[in-house]
């Protein structure tokens, strides 16, 4: 059973493919959009597999029995991005691949930001391309975003969010990649095909524990002033909407409360909310 991960070089699918090698001895296969810049993990064949070119896709999974469709670039224009990952889902099922998993967004049938709605179309034609599908519904990036508020809160002194309320259930991008490997490892089992795993970190995390992590007070404002604060970063005006889109998000329904499904695929405990967000904060530039 050969496996492959789409994005191979990108820090997810990087991530996927290192944690395979614990978890099965199949063949792996990492499809990157330029070979020149592989930085290699020993053991994967790497081949060419530029999502704009679906014929090198399709060439890239000729014999693969398992494939990651990793859509996981949440700041895309989401027109370009169904585009191209309905071509790669489509080009995968032409290259006779017998199951494909998808990323997709945490919490679908509760995200009201418009820049994820794709999501739901991807999913449709995962499940209308043909071979078995699972589906991974999580937010890579969200460890990435509550990292950006806390690195703003100690650079200006407090923490300033229009998230009186909210929540947030942020996983660390190490156990994602885990649970991906988990299941793609796992034969495909004709009564589990079409499932759908809900990803999130292990607890919630609120922005009064973000304002802690920061070492700074937290102020709670409408959105109104928090356009005025967002000022200063001279944003440009679609970041600025999508933060507020997904401001409204953390307030409602979505993807507050924590799932057991990545403990059960990994096995193991993940990684507390809080320190998965420290983890990125680590990783941002300092100036």
């Amino acid at each position: 059973m050969t496996i492959a991960v789409t994005g191979g070089n990108g820090e997810f699918g990087r991530a996927v493919l290192e944690s395979l090698p614990a978890r099965t001895s199949e063949p792996l296969v990492g499809t990157v959009r330029d070979l020149a810049k592989v930085a290699p993990v020993s053991g994967v064949d790497y081949r060419p597999g530029d999502f704009d070119d679906p014929v090198a896709v399709r060439a890239a999974l000729s014999g693969v029995d398992s494939v990651l469709i990793n859509a996981t670039f949440f700041g895309a224009d989401p027109a370009r991005r169904l585009a191209r990952v309905t071509a790669a889902l489509r080009a995968a099922a032409d290259a006779g691949v017998g199951r494909i998993v998808l990323t997709s967004w945490s919490d679908l049938d509760n995200a009201t930001v418009p820049a994820v709605q794709d999501y739901k179309d991807l999913e449709a034609v995962a499940r209308s391309a043909g071979p078995a599908v699972t589906i991974l519904r999580m937010a890579s990036g969200l460890a990435d975003a509550l990292a950006r508020d806390v690195v703003w809160g100690r650079a200006g002194g407090e923490l300033v969010a229009p998230a009186a309320r909210a929540a947030a259930t942020p996983a660390a991008i190490a156990d994602l990649a885990e649970a991906a490997a988990a299941v793609l490892a796992e034969p495909a089992v004709p009564t589990q095909d079409d499932l759908v795993h809900e990803l999130t970190g292990p607890d919630q995390v609120t922005w009064d524990q973000l304002a802690e992590l920061a070492g700074v007070p937290f102020r709670a404002v409408d959105d109104d002033e928090y356009l005025d604060y967002l000022a200063r970063f001279a944003l440009p005006p679609a970041v600025t909407r999508q933060l507020l889109e997904l401001f409204a998000d953390f307030r409602g329904a979505w993807a507050s409360t924590p799932t057991p499904t990545l403990a059960d695929l990994v096995g193991h405990a993940p990684t507390p909310g809080t320190e998965a967000v420290a983890r990125r904060v680590a990783r941002f530039p300092t100036s």
